[in-house]
């Protein structure tokens, strides 16, 4: 009972979307009572035909007749053309804006839903399961009023034609509908597991071609098409039952209207020869009655439609109602840049039941740079997390001149933070929209002007296209050092107050590093900088090194403090020259 409930209240919201076209809606619902009636009307005009032209044989009803048969079918084809338009132009504007909110809404959620999901079947809902929904919204619901409207105008000539004989014709409507009901269940439920198959396959084929040199470096390509014909195979066997589903809804309901037909023909038939009712008027009952069947055939496969768009609502909603982990504050303020300290005061967080930071206090005075070091999974990237509040802490709080950044309007706060991390993301855009992510609409001169401070201006006008080279997806088509250089001319485009560096030159060849660490000197200048590094020799010139160890920060103080220290910092920098005069 509950899903059949969810599955309404589904339908509702998604029928929601239509408020703001309404009126265009209610033109189209009159047109489609016009092309209903007509069918009535089509059927109406069978009694006449047979009694009174080919048995009174009135000639005078013989002219009119074939004009009023033609005029029946203009009206009909006419405000059919005018109705389907504008039902479907409705729909697909209705489904439009479902996939604004949708991925609106994704846009505003905190990164761990992004790090719990998969791209692929984030894909999937904004395509696989908006296509689906798209049938619910334009085609269903025009099949729904078209069909409805035309059974009920044929069942009014029924009606009017034999009431007795419309009592057989209705007894297969309650079996009809349970049949039907029953059926759309099944359906949902199928449905709902085709679109988590078909989401699987979506995030096999981004992973794949996401690490398509991977792939091709372990020769590993007969391996994943196999992956991939499995997954495909899996997908094609949920929806095949969609298909026998579906397929086998309307012999069932035509089998099953075929005893109410039997019975009319008999009983109609005994009706006609003992006199009670013409020839004509029995044909234009029975004509309305087998017109009846399209429609309510129809209707059933409708109903199965409705039922798979619901599954793929239910994931589209499933979304739309999760609450960003991370959300402004009711009357949070406008913050201002870092004048006097970044300060961590208690902080303490967990991923789920895994505790990653306890207890982490400090203070990074405004144009300082603070290093942090540690082991892989000490915390060191959490840490910086929560500076831009990407996550909250669960205990303490971190403070600009002793402000708690969760009373700051996330906008305001990450306008005065920059980041710059080993795995730099860039969009299959030109190298100047890239630089000028964020600040769109900077003139060419300061974009040019931060290239130029990254180092990166010179190789870019050496491209073919210059500033326009378009750089492939995630910056495919440049080297690394080159898509560390743009990096950080769009961070230096930004002149954030706060500045952070998650290794950034860990990703780089020994030259390369250089080349950036030169531009990253530059990027520091009076800003507060956090950086993380693995390779020690980058932060000599720190005027703080914390060293972190599960969660917790062990050490404080300069290079030179802490080699004097004689403690964990100095076994690290001692282990990493001992490998760097190794390997020279």
């Amino acid at each position: 009972m509950k899903q059949v409930k969810n599955a309404s209240s589904h339908y509702r919201r998604l029928l929601g979307y239509l408020r703001p076209y309404m009126g265009g809606f209610l033109v189209a619902s009159v047109c489609m009572v016009i092309v209903s009636s007509t069918s009535g009307g089509a059927a109406f005009l069978i009694q006449p035909m047979l009694d009174d032209i080919f048995i009174k044989k009135d000639s005078g009803l013989l002219a009119i007749l074939p004009g009023a048969i033609v005029l029946v079918y203009l009206v009909r084809g006419l405000f059919r053309y005018f109705s389907s338009l504008m039902m479907q132009r409705i729909g697909a504007m209705a489904v439009r804006d479902v996939r604004n909110d949708l991925y609106r809404h994704m846009q505003h959620l905190s990164l761990s839903f992004f790090q719990r999901n998969t791209t692929g079947e984030l894909v999937s809902r904004i395509t696989n399961d908006i296509t689906l929904v798209q049938d619910a919204i334009s085609i269903v619901v025009y099949d729904v009023f078209r069909e409805g409207f035309t059974v009920v105008a044929l069942l009014g000539v029924l009606v009017y034609r034999d009431p007795t004989l419309s009592v057989f014709a209705l007894l297969v409507l309650p079996f009809s509908a349970w049949f039907i009901a029953r059926l759309g269940r099944r359906m949902r439920d199928i449905t709902r597991g085709a679109q988590e198959r078909i989401a699987d396959l979506t995030s096999l084929m981004s992973e794949a071609f996401s690490g398509a040199r991977v792939v091709k470096a372990f020769g590993m390509e007969r391996y994943e098409s196999e992956r991939f014909k499995a997954e495909n195979e899996r997908y094609f066997n949920v929806w095949t039952k969609t298909i026998r589903l579906n397929e086998i809804s309307s012999p069932l309901l035509e089998f099953i209207g075929a005893f109410g037909v039997g019975a009319i023909i008999y009983y109609g038939g005994r009706h006609v020869i003992s006199g009670e009712t013409t020839v004509g008027n029995f044909f234009s009952f029975l004509t309305a009655l087998f017109m009846l069947f399209a429609p309510v055939s129809k209707l059933g496969r409708v109903y199965n439609r409705i039922q798979q768009a619901m599954a793929a609502a239910a994931r589209i909603f499933e979304v739309l109602d999760l609450k960003p982990e991370v959300a402004e504050q009711k009357g949070a303020g406008v913050i201002g840049p870092v004048r006097r300290e970044v300060a961590f005061k208690d902080v303490t967080f967990s991923y789920g039941n895994e505790p990653v930071l306890r207890g982490v206090s400090f203070t990074a005075g405004a144009g300082t740079i603070t290093a942090i070091v540690g082991m892989s999974g000490a915390g060191k990237t959490t840490m910086v997390d929560l500076i831009p509040r990407f996550y909250d802490p669960a205990g303490g709080a971190v403070l600009f001149d002793g402000v708690d950044v969760r009373t700051a309007t996330l906008e305001s706060l990450r306008a005065q933070i920059g980041i710059v991390t080993q795995d730099v993301f860039l969009f299959n855009d030109t190298i100047k929209n890239n630089i000028a992510y964020g600040r769109e609409g900077t003139p060419m001169e300061l974009i040019e002007a931060a290239a130029k401070s990254a180092y990166a201006h010179e190789f870019i006008r050496s491209l073919p296209s210059g500033y326009d080279t378009v750089v492939g997806e995630r910056g495919a088509r440049l080297s690394g050092g080159q898509k560390q250089r743009i990096s950080i001319a769009r961070a230096l485009l930004k002149n954030p107050a706060v500045l952070i560096l998650d290794e950034a030159t860990s990703a780089l060849d020994t030259e390369s590093e250089i080349e950036v660490q030169r531009v990253l000197n530059n990027l520091m200048e009076n800003r507060t900088t956090f950086v993380i590094a693995h390779r020690l020799s980058t932060i000599l010139h720190a005027d703080r090194i914390l060293v972190v160890e599960r969660g917790r920060i062990v050490e404080s103080g300069t290079h030179k403090d802490l080699l004097a220290a004689n403690g964990v910092y100095r076994k690290v920098f001692e282990l990493q020259f001992a490998a760097n005069s190794n390997q020279g």
